[in-house]
């Protein structure tokens, strides 16, 4: 290997001719940098061929640029035109249909740094003289580097299990890709199946439901993994590999009919998942009434025996062996060309005193499964006789979902209890979108007040609740036997760290930010993954199954099975001589594309190319330079600074 060749290599010359060309890019550049004084061939020694084009990037510009690489015999090429961002690939694919290594070009951005960030003329000229004499010394130890490419794999990761995975799992199954689907809870459904009726049509949740889920079981393109969490992702587009942690069930699924002969032998009763909904459940239980997989499930957080005490109660109550308390946790390692991201939301929690619920509790409270039997009940197990509704949320896209929820509340509560009070606060029926829905039911006898609750204003008065309400600066009190308040809903547990894990941002709220473009609505700026339904913000369960749909269009339209992905060629290198096997480079890689291997009885590093994506961040880290980037190699960069802060009186 040459010393041009190594991570960290020296300097050495040039091979072939360079040539140096500028752009005047139509009428941008020249005003302030004085481009003819930079056009003096003589001014730049290292360079074969000193010429300007007038738009270098127009097809009659690239013809030209050909021209002169093939007549000069150049082999490398330095463009001073605009960003790199915008043109780099154009110029590197006129590089490369020359037989040139596309990599030995280097483009100077006189546009947005030099021209378009003004100044005095003679300041502007010399630090446009100091850009270009740096990426002069800096193509000269450019190497030409190999391109590869690797077949993209067809099959597809969905995480989440509810109304947006299923939908993007199911599209995709159609068109015969494979399809991994994890969800993080042993039941599919998301929180769409904890509903009764869903808005607007108040359409049965379970009867929308059930027929996707069985779908999606049953389907032979779909392996469904539940109690599974992603906890590492390697790779890129169209070649990912991630590992998921699948949690034991203690429950053999297939051989599981329902039956609940194991919860009911099972001792202990604990609260159910979602604070303050009132559900209630045994160490061993069907996730929920009607779930799919229809299988129980242990709680190892409240089971006996996993707390240090001797239980086999589920077990010997089990007629058909389907109670296995000796599962283990097990990894499951994928290969996959994309992912969807659908985890779904957690519904926001309410604090007040009693008589005060959130729109969650009483969707669970008028659910004939739910704690109450479907019956609505206040303090006391009391019928209320007065339902203040109101929603918690502030601005943004919960707001109106809050809205919504809350109108679909007071019908339903209205025709649960028509002898009661019910009332809607906000001025709801005032927003252009609600006011036909808010119309209906002030018809149906609902009392639909302007004022808006107080936040945290809210006491208890005996057996009933005082609400403050205030409309501009007047305010008021009022006393209801229930208050039902939508509170923002927040991001699905374990959000965060997926998204860390992928590196996709998130929004004020905690949610994962798609719309990578207007014209990808459900794309990340991580390429190959997706984002859809409330993992992105709340939104109604409808706009979530759109969402899912959407996400698997961009999936089949963007990734074709076996197609060439390229490997990223300016990726990381280890020089094996320099490396010490310390593993800082392997702790560092955001992408998993570093191992340390013992080899010869000697630790060293090794960078797998299919999985770095080229940030350089093992290069910055490594404490011996053994680690290095292609492109941007340690002489390379050098190189570059030293000609850029070279004199001013210096030339070339």
């Amino acid at each position: 290997m040459s010393a041009a060749s190594k991570p960290g290599g020296s300097s050495v010359a040039a091979e072939g001719r360079t040539g140096l060309f500028f752009c005047r890019c139509g009428p941008n550049l020249g005003h302030v940098v004085a481009l003819r004084e930079l056009e003096e061939s003589g001014a730049w020694p290292q360079a074969g061929c000193v010429a300007t084009h007038e738009v270098l990037c127009s097809e009659e510009g690239k013809a030209w640029l050909a021209e002169r690489i093939r007549g000069e015999g150049l082999e490398r090429v330095v463009i001073a035109a605009c960003s790199p961002k915008e043109h780099e690939a154009t110029f590197r694919k006129v590089m490369a249909r020359e037989g040139r290594s596309p990599f030995l070009l280097q483009m100077v951005n006189l546009r947005e740094q030099v021209e378009w960030a003004g100044g005095a003329a003679e300041l502007a000229t010399e630090r446009a003289r100091r850009l270009v004499r740096g990426a002069l010394a800096r193509v000269a130890l450019h190497r030409p580097l190999e391109e590869s490419s690797v077949p993209a794999q067809g099959g597809v990761l969905v995480v989440g299990g509810g109304a947006a995975g299923i939908s993007a799992a199911l599209a995709l199954a159609r068109r015969g890709r494979s399809v991994i689907l994890a969800e993080r809870e042993f039941a599919l459904g998301g929180l769409a199946a904890q509903l009764d009726e869903i808005f607007p049509d108040l359409a049965c949740a379970s009867c929308f439901m059930e027929p996707a889920l069985d779908q999606v079981l049953h389907h032979e393109h779909v392996e469904v993994v539940t109690g599974a969490e992603v906890t590492r992702v390697r790779g890129a587009a169209g070649r990912f590999a991630v590992e998921l942690a699948v949690r034991p069930r203690r429950v053999n699924a297939a051989a599981c009919l329902g039956c609940g002969q194991c919860a009911a032998a099972c001792p202990v009763e604990v609260a159910g998942p979602w604070p303050g909904s009132g559900d209630r459940r045994k160490a061993i239980h069907l996730p929920y009434v009607g779930c799919l997989p229809h299988a129980s499930v242990v709680d190892e957080g409240a089971c006996l025996r996993f707390q240090g005490r001797t239980c086999e109660a589920c077990a010997a109550a089990c007629a058909f062996g389907a109670v296995q308390l000796d599962q283990r946790p097990a990894t499951r390692e994928l290969e996959v060309g994309a992912i969807v991201i659908a985890t779904g939301l957690r519904p926001g929690e309410v604090d007040g005193p009693e008589g005060v619920v959130s729109s969650y509790q009483l969707e669970r409270m008028l659910h004939p499964n739910g704690p109450t039997g479907g019956r609505i009940v206040g303090p006391g197990g009391k019928v209320p006789r007065d339902v203040l509704l109101a929603s918690a949320a502030g601005p943004g896209a919960d707001a109106e979902l809050g809205a919504r929820e809350i109108l679909k509340l007071a019908h339903l509560v209205k025709a649960r209890l028509p002898g009661a009070c019910v009332a809607v606060a906000g001025g709801l029926d005032r927003a252009p979108a609600l006011a036909a829905s808010a119309g209906r039911l002030a018809r149906e006898g609902i009392e639909l007040l302007a004022a808006s609750v107080v936040p945290g204003d809210i006491a208890p008065d005996g057996d009933r609740v005082l609400v403050r309400l205030s409309e501009g600066s007047v305010e008021g009190v009022r006393a209801a036997d229930l208050v039902v308040l939508h509170a923002p809903a927040r991001p699905a547990s374990g959000a965060a760290a997926l998204g860390d894990l992928l590196r996709i941002a998130r929004d004020g709220g905690g949610f994962l930010e798609d719309g990578a473009s207007p014209f990808q609505p459900t794309a990340t700026r991580v390429p190959g993954v997706f984002v859809a339904g409330a993992a992105a913000g709340p939104r109604p369960i409808a706009q979530a199954i759109r969402d899912g749909t959407a996400a698997a269009g961009m999936v089949l339209s963007l990734l074709a099975p076996g197609e060439p992905v390229p490997v990223e060629p300016l990726g990381a290198e280890v020089d094996l001589a320099l490396c010490g096997g310390c593993g800082v480079c392997a702790s560092v890689c955001p992408f998993g594309a570093v191992t340390v291997t013992i080899e010869a009885g000697r630790r060293r590093a090794r960078v797998e190319p299919v999985h770095c994506r080229g940030c350089g961040t093992c290069a910055a880290a490594c404490p011996t330079g053994a680690a290095g980037a292609r492109h941007f190699t340690r002489a390379q960069i050098s190189a570059e600074i030293s000609a850029l802060l070279r004199p001013a009186a210096s030339r070339g």
